[in-house]
């Protein structure tokens, strides 16, 4: 059977089973270390350790995608000379190579797809490449802020002017500006970092240098939500009150993907100093035997990761996310191991 397929059943069965299990069984409690609390403990904001690695693994160059325009400057090919605007799927047409793919990659990257793709028709294609239009140097600011929705950059994103832009710091904003925020960056890394310590120039704050679409998250003082992240359809902040359990909330972000590690579901819970060793959870156990005693009640910033196939390391990854209450790392982390 495809094994895309196979994927899309198992994620259909899963959402189903976690559906039918909201009547069918009350979700379990939690084992010890893992009491539900009335008042959770906020989340720790990142050391000034952790945000420096959180900026190095950044990618200092631009990339390209949907909507940016290149020029290609070729004196001496004038068939091959002119603009082309990526398209939504992340690619650009040129005669005579045909669809090149050059979403995710950088100027110089593309310019080494061209040449490779018109070796076949040139002998020595000599040409540059320039970007004449950034259109993916966008952060998305969401929460509790006036203007939310995407902030476009002219240079490199950072989250004071991100912020600053979405009215979070203006008199129109919030009575008292929002002492945290998150910041999402794709399905593997989530940072939380101290906007009071950030405003008054603390060494534990500072202004992070962003990666285009990353997502930064505030929430309301009374909200409560929790955090499912790695390999889902839908990776995400989803309120508590509303998922109750993890099977709900995997559900919820959309089920896992084809590439999930589907019997090793990691659920890990803030606490500090006394966090907790990480529950792992077996969803085939949901899905072949209806064993819902690992359907755990979730508490405010619980975080839920899926991991992904093809981790050499995954004894490696079990021991880095043992604190886990400030940063998923393992795309960074993994990949120097």
């Amino acid at each position: 059977m495809i094994p895309g397929y196979c994927a899309r059943v198992f994620t259909l069965v899963f959402v189903c089973i976690a559906l039918l299990s909201g009547c069918a069984s009350a979700p379990q409690p939690l084992p010890p270390g893992f009491v539900i609390e009335r008042d959770v403990k906020p989340v720790e904001s990142a050391s000034p350790e952790i945000m420096r690695i959180f900026e190095a693994g950044l990618n200092k160059e631009y990339l390209l995608g949907p909507g940016d325009v290149v020029e290609i400057l070729a004196p001496s090919l004038p068939e091959i000379a002119g603009e082309q605007t990526v398209s939504p799927d992340g690619s650009m047409t040129l005669y005579p190579s045909g669809e090149l793919k050059v979403a995710g990659k950088t100027r110089t990257e593309v310019e080494t797809v061209i040449r490779e793709s018109l070796r076949h028709y040139f002998e020595t294609p000599a040409f540059t490449l320039r970007i004449k239009s950034f259109e993916n140097n966008l952060v998305h600011v969401l929460g509790r802020v006036s203007i939310p929705g995407t902030v476009k950059f002219r240079g490199k994103p950072n989250l004071l002017e991100a912020l600053s832009r979405a009215g979070v710091f203006s008199s129109a904003g919030p009575a008292r500006p929002p002492s945290s925020c998150a910041i999402i960056r794709g399905k593997d890394q989530m940072l939380w970092v101290s906007l009071d310590e950030m405003l008054r120039g603390a060494s534990s704050g500072r202004n992070l240098e962003l990666a285009g679409n990353d997502i930064i998250y505030i929430p309301e003082a009374d909200e409560a939500n929790v955090y499912v992240f790695g390999e889902v359809n839908k990776p995400g902040a989803f309120d508590v009150g509303s998922v109750k359990t993890l099977l709900n909330a995997i559900a919820q972000a959309g089920g896992p993907t084809e590439n999930a590690i589907t019997d090793s579901v990691m659920l890990v819970r803030n606490r500090g100093a006394d966090a907790g060793e990480p529950i792992k959870i077996s969803l085939d156990s949901f899905v072949e035997k209806t064993d819902f005693s690992k359907n755990i009640v979730l508490a405010k910033n619980d975080i839920i990761f899926v991991p992904r196939k093809g981790i050499a390391g995954l004894n490696y990854y079990l021991r880095m996310i043992n604190p886990f209450t400030q940063l998923l790392l393992t795309g960074y982390t993994l990949s120097r191991i």
